[in-house]
């Protein structure tokens, strides 16, 4: 079913938010017959890329996928399409749950009947906190560099129930995985009962050695608890060779599905002693719906996030990598021949994923954003830890011309 011209005028006169639809439907045919994606596109084919990004309606330049996405056309027809079914009450349409597991599963390498959709990473880390079996003064050990939705929830298990949260910053330019998974080791105590990881660190974008901690925790019986809000999307996953006890993710980000969609992937062996955070139907079953029931909840969210899985399949979850890797190594490059720009991100390619944060001598992170916001690129101040960073994130809609517009912009406001 789609959205017709009609529909879409009907729209925008009884609702003023949704006045860019029919714009959009005149520029890029929303709701009409559109070529098929790109298959597998090279890296540098930008003939294919410029056609993916016209599957977008960004305004300016997007560079802040590591806070949120853009969805594609697909994606905010397939949402708006079941919300209208839905509101004419008698004429409501399902989401086909079943189908949609299948292929998150085969979308992230997950085991069957391991996936719960949930609304967001951080709802996703607080089941897990809230639902393991932690005594007083068990330890749960993670980085310096934790975003606030996969730290808070071992916050309040802190102070609720005298579990002891440890950190440690982590080498920002390792030498090696094992450099890296050295530093991790180091910290573990008899003590510790959780390694709670990033997969990549939001305010670089350090990828970390995900297998090997993983691997190196439970030959010490340590539980391992993924938060993984970047990968899916911008990582080709294998979440059963990963092997965690838990991954968290937020697929409004690079998966590029509608905002209040997550997800939660948890080890078989490990749900029928995980506890849901909220108790509703089926709360006492051993297996990831006992996640999901939280009330009534708006499932045209989920028909956009299935949406969203077919739009990357069809594009190929391995060249969208390749691709965001390609920018990103460029854009690395060129910010680092600014004089007075530092980049905190890694140096070295298997440790680079597609967030890019830098400062630049004697203009604060506000500032540059601010500067590049009159420009409307939208970008991220990394503020927490005082640490000041400006980052940005590298997707299938930016294209080389838009990073050598705002790399431009930089080197002026260097020289100024």
């Amino acid at each position: 079913m789609s959205l017709s011209r009609r529909d879409l005028l009907a729209l925008a006169a009884t609702t003023p938010a949704l006045a860019w639809l029919p714009r959009a439907a005149e520029a890029r045919d929303l709701g009409g017959a559109r070529p098929p994606l790109p298959r597998a596109p090279a890296p540098d084919d930008e003939a294919a890329w410029e056609q993916i990004a016209r599957e977008f309606l960004i305004e300016g330049l997007h560079l802040n996928t590591g806070t949120i996405g853009a969805c594609p056309i697909p994606v905010l027809e397939a949402t708006i399409t079941h919300m209208r079914a839905f509101e004419r009450i008698t004429r409501q349409e399902g989401v086909d749950r079943v189908a949609l597991r299948r292929e998150l599963e085969t979308f992230l390498g997950a085991w069957p009947g391991s996936v719960a959709v949930v609304r967001n990473t951080t709802e996703a880390m607080n089941i897990v906190a809230s639902g393991i079996a932690l005594q007083p003064g068990d330890e749960v050990l993670t980085t310096t560099h934790e975003h606030i939705g996969g730290r808070c929830c071992w916050e309040l298990a802190a102070k609720r129930h005298g579990i002891v949260l440890r950190t440690f910053t982590p080498p920002l330019d390792p030498a090696s995985e094992a450099h890296l998974a050295a530093a991790w080791m180091e910290h573990v105590t008899p003590r510790t009962r959780v390694l709670s990881i990033s997969h990549v660190l939001f305010t670089t974008g350090l990828l970390q050695p995900v297998e090997a901690l993983v691997r190196m925790a439970r030959e010490k019986g340590i539980i391992s608890v993924i938060d993984g809000a970047h990968p899916p999307g911008m990582l080709a996953l294998d979440l059963q060779r990963l092997d965690a006890d838990y991954y968290a993710s937020s697929p409004h980000k690079w998966l590029l599905a509608p905002k209040g969609t997550g997800l939660l992937v948890t080890r078989p062996d490990r749900l029928a002693t995980t506890w849901p955070l909220i108790a509703s139907g089926e709360w006492d079953v051993d297996d990831p719906r006992k996640f999901e029931h939280v009330g009534t909840g708006n499932d045209s969210l989920v028909a956009g996030l299935r949406a969203a899985v077919a739009f990357q399949q069809a594009i190929g979850r391995e060249a969208i990598e390749a691709r965001v890797h390609f920018l990103a190594a460029r854009l690395d490059a060129a910010l680092r021949e600014i004089r007075g720009v530092r980049v905190v991100s890694p140096r070295r390619a298997p440790f680079r994923t597609g967030m890019v944060s830098f400062t630049m001598d004697g203009v604060p992170a506000a500032t540059l954003q601010q500067e590049l916001g009159r420009d409307r690129i939208r970008t991220r101040v990394i503020a927490e830890g005082d640490l000041g960073y400006l980052r940005l994130s590298t997707h299938l809609y930016v294209l080389p011309r838009d990073l050598d517009r705002v790399v431009g912009r930089l080197a002026a406001l260097a020289r100024a």
